[in-house]
């Protein structure tokens, strides 16, 4: 008897989980925007090589794999809604060390940003997010993550590095602890800088060669 008791309550609250997540506004879609594409959404066969200023070591990333797109329903209940998702997998060489990545673009809707809705690029390392590198906001709004948060510096029409112009380049600072990134993206191409502060010292990494495809959906 205490069994079935047991099982009936499982239940209920399973139905009651299934009832309070099951989405109320499908209508309510979410998209990415073309400009966050331009700078984030590359296709199969794309590469990018990085320098450090330092020890002109290389770091390589490529993307070897198709692109996947998902349109599925985010959060539950009266906030729920529609999005959309680009993942794939890429390759990182560093030294004499081969990774594989999770990358993602994600539209989503966030409360504590101004206008409602951001669009992410993640890093995902074996199925966790360890990274937030780019959002869709405006200059100085701040994307908070737990004890991290991402915020866009400022928008250079043009910017150098090493003799090489890039236009609309957008800078953003991510936060970690102690630990301070800058991240520079340049439109139609990528990440094209990186600058890690530490206490004692900044590693820079610089975009040298790349090769970018088109992403054809």
């Amino acid at each position: 008897m205490k069994n079935s008791r047991f099982i009936y309550s499982a239940v209920a609250v399973l139905v009651v989980g299934i009832l309070l997540s099951t989405c109320k506004n499908p209508d309510v879609y979410v998209s990415i925007d073309q400009e966050t594409k331009d700078y984030c959404l590359f296709g199969q066969g794309s590469y990018w090589i990085y320098q450090d200023s330092a020890t002109f070591k290389n770091d390589s990333i490529i993307i070897e794999n198709p692109i996947d797109y998902e349109q599925r329903s985010f959060g539950g209940g009266d906030n729920c809604y529609t999005g959309e998702t680009y993942s794939t997998r890429i390759l990182f060489y560093s030294q004499d060390s081969t990774y594989n990545f999770i990358i993602s673009l994600t539209s989503r809707v966030d409360d504590y940003l101004p206008e409602g809705i951001s669009v992410l690029c993640n890093d995902l390392k074996w199925g966790h997010a360890t990274a937030l590198y780019y959002h869709s906001g405006k200059v100085m709004e701040s994307f908070p993550d737990g004890r991290k948060s991402l915020n866009l510096l400022e928008k250079k029409d043009n910017y150098s590095i090493n003799g090489v112009a890039y236009s609309n380049v957008k800078i953003f600072e991510h936060n970690y602890l102690e630990e301070k990134r800058l991240y520079y993206w340049a439109k139609n191409i990528g990440l094209i800088r990186t600058e890690i502060h530490k206490e004692d010292s900044i590693i820079v990494k610089n975009l040298i060669r790349y090769n970018i495809k088109p992403y054809n959906q």
